[in-house]
């Protein structure tokens, strides 16, 4: 889930209810909006600077879009990056067109990864030239294709390099687009998740989930500087959580229980427990507004939950 600057807008896409649509919820709102933007089999959503947010439109691998959007009217696409082959129907390469107003890609992500053409594919949107389309050369028959995929990428600040995020894989790749080499492996908490992170600017960290975990990197080292598990097993079988969100300060993480029916927030610098917000259903995905208000999504259907820290 992504919001706006001032946390009274939130935007989220679970593919598997929302398909090519996103559902968006205003403060001002009695209720959540479906936007339908494409016919993709799913989409992903990217939090960018000041009002905007990128969408990447999936396909099964047919097609690979990125779209640029505005909280102020999230049904208007600013600017498009497309993937087509140069010869299409063959292993040709893939070139990456633009339209629309291409400066709003300074107030987003610099990178996205999905799969396209038979590859798992890296767009890099602030690189014109031959090499703004990648596919990772290190992402060979060491990994199970059949079971992992390329899940993300995130910019290490004051670097080149990237993240990548593999699913079930508790060792993310950290790569160097410039050299199209893999640096190194990291390593999580071991629990073979499906590692998301984002950064926590005000202490210069990173955070990730792995599985029933969440871990805390340093964000010059990405070495692990602590590491908690916030969901308890039953009966010995593990269960996952769910996405995380921080406060406005940067202060409180919030992270989505869909086994326990609630979120518990951690006070970021202890990673310890300071409350517990019951939500009930199963939620998934969550933000917190400019209120307080912990508003989440049901895993299964979709459904809009709420609470308050």
């Amino acid at each position: 889930m992504v919001l706006n600057d001032n946390r009274t807008r939130a935007v989220s896409s679970l593919g598997w209810v929302d398909r090519g649509s996103l559902w968006v919820y205003s403060a001002n709102e009695p209720s959540p909006q479906q936007i339908t933007l494409s016919d993709a089999t799913y989409l992903s959503v990217s939090a960018g600077a000041e009002e905007f947010f990128a969408v990447v439109h999936h396909w099964d691998g047919k097609r690979l879009e990125i779209t640029a959007h505005s909280h102020l009217d999230p049904r208007h696409i600013i600017s498009r990056l497309a993937l087509r082959q140069a010869l299409p129907g063959s292993s040709s390469r893939v070139e990456l067109s633009r339209e629309g107003e291409l400066s709003v890609w300074d107030r987003l992500p610099g990178a996205f990864t999905g799969y396209a053409f038979g590859e798992f594919q890296l767009v890099l949107t602030r690189y014109a030239g031959e090499d703004d389309v990648q596919t990772f050369a290190w992402f060979d028959d060491r990994y199970d294709k059949g079971y992992q995929g390329i899940v993300g990428a995130n910019e290490v600040p004051d670097s080149s390099s990237l993240i990548i995020s593999i699913q079930r894989d508790s060792q993310p790749v950290l790569y160097d687009p410039y050299t199209k080499t893999a640096v190194r492996k990291l390593h999580l908490a071991d629990r073979g998740g499906n590692p998301s992170f984002q950064f926590r600017g005000s202490a210069a960290e990173f955070w990730a989930t792995d599985y029933d975990y969440i871990v805390k990197l340093d964000g010059k080292t990405l070495a692990v500087k602590n590491a908690q598990c916030v969901q308890d097993a039953v009966r010995g079988i593990r269960q996952f959580i769910g996405n995380f969100c921080f406060d406005s300060g940067q202060n409180i993480c919030l992270l989505a229980r869909p086994f326990s029916g609630d979120a518990v927030a951690l006070d970021a610098d202890s990673m310890t427990q300071v409350s517990r917000i019951e939500l009930g259903r199963q939620p998934l995905d969550i933000g917190m507004l400019a209120d307080g208000t912990v508003i989440a999504r049901d895993w299964k259907s979709g459904d809009s939950l709420f609470g308050k820290i």
